[in-house]
């Protein structure tokens, strides 16, 4: 039986160790502030799923905790010092080169990392189900396959915190669930968090165990996975539910 993130427990106590604290982050573009006194924390085992509309802040809160881009004020603590080691990202496009393989793009940017052992490429490739597909050009690869291997790309320091911009984003069916069942083993086998974007909530609902929603630059609502099932009562009806809470607070 498929073991599922959202169906292990998210301690939030002492005893599950903090990645990254974020503290009252502002940002501002010109005279539009674009992040508003955000402030959440993200820990070992962590799954959030990070949803809001074009414009809510998403890729920009995303950034900031990368290391990307500079905040006006707030603060952004990791606990270890690593910061840029410790955050691998996937934001808007996949970082991969289309006129190499999968493994030779792993290659090249293990070499950024200083990772150059043949045995870690390989086995990011086994893990997002591309073991068959490394020596091919990633011309060839579907928008599925190019996913997971900008993923793979972002695993290669061995990071703590996992940030995904909408990597499901123009997939089928077939392609999330591919990307969801990865997602989840890696979430098994690794001792890290995951921060992952989606304008749809439903697309993220059995994949998250903590849920933000985003709008004009604030988080205006969180939830648990299991808050967010007892008040919407089941799996297909979170779509509605966040959707008519958010009209009832404008």
């Amino acid at each position: 039986m498929k073991k599922r993130i959202a169906q292990k427990e998210c301690k939030e106590t002492s005893m599950v160790e903090k990645i990254v604290q974020i503290d009252h982050i502002t940002k501002k573009y010109k005279e539009c502030t674009v992040l508003d006194d955000v402030s959440l924390s993200i820990r070992i085992g962590d799954v959030i799923g990070l949803v809001g509309g074009n414009g809510a802040g998403k890729t920009t809160l995303m950034r900031a905790i990368a290391g990307s881009i500079p905040v006006d004020s707030g603060e952004i603590i990791f606990s270890g010092e690593r910061r840029t080691q410790d955050v691998g990202t996937l934001i808007e496009n996949p970082n991969i080169y289309t006129d190499m393989s999968g493994i030779e793009n792993l290659r090249y940017f293990g070499r950024l990392f200083g990772v150059e052992d043949e045995t870690v490429y390989e086995s990011l490739l086994q893990q997002m189900g591309l073991a068959e597909a490394g020596k091919k050009l990633v011309g060839r690869y579907s928008l599925g396959m190019k996913q997971r291997l900008g993923i793979a790309v972002a695993m290669l320091g061995d990071p703590r915190l996992l940030i995904l911009d909408e990597p499901l984003n123009g997939l089928d069916v077939q392609g999330m669930q591919d990307l969801e069942e990865r997602l989840l083993a890696m979430h098994e086998n690794r001792s890290i968090g995951i921060l992952i974007s989606s304008h749809v909530i439903g697309e993220l609902v059995k994949l998250c165990n903590r849920y933000l929603v985003m709008d004009h630059g604030r988080i205006c609502m969180e939830y648990t996975r299991e808050e967010l099932l007892q008040q919407a009562g089941s799996e297909e009806a979170v779509e509605n539910y966040i959707i008519t809470r958010f009209q009832k607070s404008m």
